[in-house]
């Protein structure tokens, strides 16, 4: 991986997984499914293991809490809320997004004024 390329990831992905579990309290499986609506597709095994390490992380940043939901038939599930430090998160990124977004609408002015 090229140095600093994690920082898109996370510039990305942490975002939107933090906004998709503000509007709705989900488990992991409904997040990836969310987050495919976003064009960010987990997909495998694998994957969804990463998914799952960064809910950890951001658990324990106290960005989210979870709690085991056990009202439905089948295996409990683990089910992600927003904290309001979370909240406070998600609008820091929605500044740093917003900061992004202008540096790609220049860079994508200039390549369209070339000849």
């Amino acid at each position: 991986m090229r140095k600093g390329a994690g920082r898109y990831r996370k510039t990305f992905i942490e975002p939107f997984i933090l906004l998709i579990i503000a509007e709705t309290p989900l488990h992991g499986y409904e997040i990836a499914n969310k987050l495919s609506k976003y064009g960010i597709e987990l997909t495998g095994v694998g994957q969804m293991g990463n998914l799952y390490r960064i809910l950890t992380k951001l658990e324990n940043e106290e960005l989210i809490v979870s709690k085991w939901d056990t009202s439905s038939q089948g295996p409990s599930k683990k089910v992600y809320y927003i904290t309001q430090k979370g909240i406070e998160q998600l609008k820091r990124n929605s500044e740093e997004l917003l900061k992004l977004k202008k540096i790609i609408e220049e860079f994508i002015s200039k390549v369209s004024n070339l000849k």
